[in-house]
């Protein structure tokens, strides 16, 4: 940068040594060398000041500079809000959720049917969007999932309500997808704890696989309701779902009726107890799988379901780990079944312990459970398929560790055999069933 005061300060020097020499012809010498000396210190004074100011100037361009960027960013951002604000608006606040689970399926037979080993590899694909209006208060979405055909009657019809498994099999071909959840809920602010829900909804009902398998979306409504009152969360609920409509008007539907509570027993433990009523209407007529249950007797009428189910639970917190530990009970009361083989196969019952949770990087579960379920106790269509539906004890155990926040890896052991049996399925049956598998969570 040019220093224009330098020259002015020569001139001002100069005229100032002039003013000197007139005054005094013959100066002094070394008075002369002072003054000289004092001005020279004057204009080295000069010079860092400017040079400081001029550093000063450098910091405020600087200051300037950033702060035009930062109106640049400001004046983008607020086009890019613009912009976005002319989408629908029913886009705002949507959500997407999903997961991807790669699966090894293996299960070995021990009878003396000669019936080979089997290795499956599975995939299971579910995604969806959800959507909450109302300030909260209504929420909407679906979920799509993969899945195989199920054959009935020799037709096909869609996916088997108890899995979202697709083999790979069926020489490459495209494989398809389901429509697994479309629903609607309603809780309102003004009553706090009311719960109303409709469509192909996940299950409501407090349970356990031994009565639902978790692929399982019934269809129709639920309305329940929970209340907090010191230690006590009293709820209850009942459901109307639709099994198998017919033109002839005897629709297969189910009523279910559930009354509980949530006892806070002490700091970090936390019993929960339900007792809920089944009462299947025209379940004979539903055209539903056997799945263990006495399928003559269903298809005589003989055999229907009216089941009394009681789950109990219990949470707790022992070296830092969340533990929970359960036991359910249900038993059939309208089992007629004439065959006295099956006569009095309308029990029910599963144990089980568990220690971990999984929701972060690292962490990990194991769990035990023991289930002993008759032939008639609960509709063999709707409980846990991997364990082998209805007419079925054994022990099954299950770990999982989280390798990322959003990535698993798990693997299950299931030791089975019937209780009482028919000719397909002897009572020396045991299946040893080992599942692998890789999961993604979005």
């Amino acid at each position: 940068m040019h220093r224009p005061h330098v020259g002015i300060v020569a001139a001002v020097l100069l005229a100032l040594l002039g003013t000197a020499f007139a005054q005094d012809a013959q100066p002094d010498s070394k008075e002369l060398e002072t003054t000289i000396e004092a001005l020279k210190a004057r204009i080295k004074d000069q010079g860092d000041r400017l040079a400081q100011m001029e550093s000063v100037l450098t910091e405020v361009q600087k200051q300037q500079l950033s702060r035009a960027e930062m109106e640049k960013i400001a004046r983008e951002m607020a086009a890019d809000a613009a912009k976005r604000s002319g989408m629908p608006k029913w886009l705002d606040g949507l959500k997407f959720f999903g997961d991807v689970r790669l699966r090894y399926d293996g299960q070995c037979f021990n009878n003396d049917l000669d019936t080979r080993d089997r290795n499956r590899f599975r995939y299971r694909l579910r995604f969806g969007l959800v959507r909450t209006w109302l300030d909260g208060q209504l929420e909407t979405g679906f979920q799509l999932a993969s899945g195989e055909y199920k054959v009935a009657n020799g037709g096909a019809l869609g996916s088997d309500a108890t899995s979202t498994n697709q083999t790979f099999t069926d020489n490459f071909t495209e494989k398809p997808i389901w429509i697994d959840r479309v629903w609607a809920a309603y809780r309102p602010k003004f009553c706090p704890g009311l719960e109303i829900i409709g469509g192909k909804i996940a299950n409501p009902l407090v349970h356990t696989d031994m009565v639902w398998d978790s692929d399982v979306n019934p269809e129709g409504f639920f309305a329940g309701y929970k209340y907090k009152v010191a230690c006590l969360e009293p709820f209850v609920g009942v459901a109307y779902f639709t099994n198998s409509e017919s033109s002839s008007g005897y629709d297969s539907t189910l009523l279910a009726y559930q009354a509980g509570s949530r006892v806070e027993i002490a700091k970090d433990v936390v019993y929960t107890f339900a007792a809920t009523l089944y009462d299947w209407d025209h379940y004979d007529t539903s055209g539903a799988a056997a799945n263990g249950n006495h399928s003559s007797a269903i298809s005589s009428g003989a055999l229907g379901f009216k089941v009394v189910n009681l789950t109990n639970s219990v949470d707790w917190r022992l070296c830092n780990l969340p533990w929970k530990a359960y036991f359910d009970y249900a038993c059939n009361c309208d089992n007629h079944d004439p065959s006295p083989d099956y006569a009095d196969q309308s029990h029910a019952y599963a144990v089980g312990l568990g220690v971990g949770k999984n929701k972060r990087a690292g962490d990990w579960s194991i769990g035990y459970a023991y289930k002993y379920i008759e032939a008639n106790a609960v509709p063999g269509a709707f409980n846990d398929s991997d364990f082998g539906f209805a007419d079925r004890k054994g022990h099954v155990l299950k770990g999982v560790y989280n390798i990322t926040d959003f990535l698993t890896i798990g693997a299950a052991l299931f030791y089975t055999e019937p209780i009482v049996g028919s000719s397909s399925k002897p009572v020396d049956n045991r299946d040893t069933t080992v599942l692998v598998d890789l999961i993604w969570k979005m």
